[in-house]
C-alpha cells in the first residue's frame, strides 16, 4: 500500500492585489505562504514569501471569483533545518525543487540549481517554462468555472491595467494576455499559471 503523499496547491489570488499563495499539507493543515511575485523561474531570482496563517485541508481545492488554482499536486521534503527547508513540488506544470530560506522577518523562496531529473525530459524543457510561451500559442488556464482554453495574444513587460485590475510586469516577470476561445474575454496570467497545448 502506497504511503500518503502530502498535497500542495498554488493559488492565484486577485485581492487585495494580485499574488500567489503556496500551501503545503503538513500535520493535518495547509502551511501557507503569500508569494507576491509568484514562484521563481530560475536560481538567480529569489522571491519574497510571507508566512500566513495555516488553512484547513478543505482549502486545497477552494476557488472563488478572486482565487483559482494555478497548480496542484503533491510535494516531498528533501532537507530541513532551522534556516532552510528544501522540497520538491510534483504539479501539473512540472516537477521543480525549491528552498524556503528564513530571513530575519520573512522567508525567501529559492529555486535550487540542482533539479530532479525526469525520464525523457531534458533540462529547461519543463512544461509551462516561461521561455516556451509566446504570442499565438494555444494555452489552458484554470478559472473558478474550470479549465479554459484560449490563445496568447500579447506579452506585457510593463505595469498595466486590464478589466479594472492593475498588474505588475517587467522584463524578468512578464504577464501574458490570453483570450478565451469560448467567450472572447481577455485575462492576464504569469507563465506558471498557463499550460501550453500542442
Amino acid at each position: 500500500m502506497e504511503s500518503h503523499r502530502p498535497a500542495f496547491v498554488l493559488h492565484d489570488h486577485r485581492v487585495p492585489r494580485p499574488h500567489f499563495d503556496l500551501r503545503l499539507e503538513q500535520d493535518g493543515v495547509l502551511r501557507s505562504w503569500a508569494v507576491p511575485r509568484g514562484l521563481p523561474d530560475s536560481p538567480g531570482r529569489n522571491r519574497l514569501a510571507v508566512a500566513v496563517p495555516d488553512h484547513g485541508l478543505d482549502h486545497l481545492t477552494y476557488t472563488d471569483e478572486n482565487k483559482f488554482i494555478a497548480d496542484i499536486g503533491w510535494w516531498e521534503e528533501n532537507d530541513r533545518n532551522e534556516k532552510r527547508f528544501v522540497f520538491t513540488l510534483h504539479g501539473r506544470v512540472g516537477v521543480v525543487r525549491y528552498a524556503l530560506i528564513r530571513t530575519d522577518r520573512d522567508w525567501l523562496l529559492h529555486r535550487t540549481k540542482e533539479q530532479p531529473r525526469l525520464a525523457g525530459v531534458s533540462p529547461g524543457s519543463e512544461p509551462g517554462a516561461m521561455s516556451q510561451i509566446t504570442v499565438g500559442d494555444k494555452v489552458t488556464w484554470k478559472t473558478p468555472q474550470g479549465p479554459t482554453h484560449g490563445t496568447v495574444v500579447e506579452v506585457r513587460t510593463k505595469d498595466f491595467q486590464l478589466a479594472k485590475q492593475k498588474f505588475t510586469a517587467d522584463e524578468d516577470e512578464p504577464m501574458f494576455i490570453v483570450e478565451s476561445e469560448k467567450s472572447g474575454a481577455r485575462a492576464a496570467h504569469r507563465a506558471e499559471a498557463l499550460s501550453k497545448r500542442s
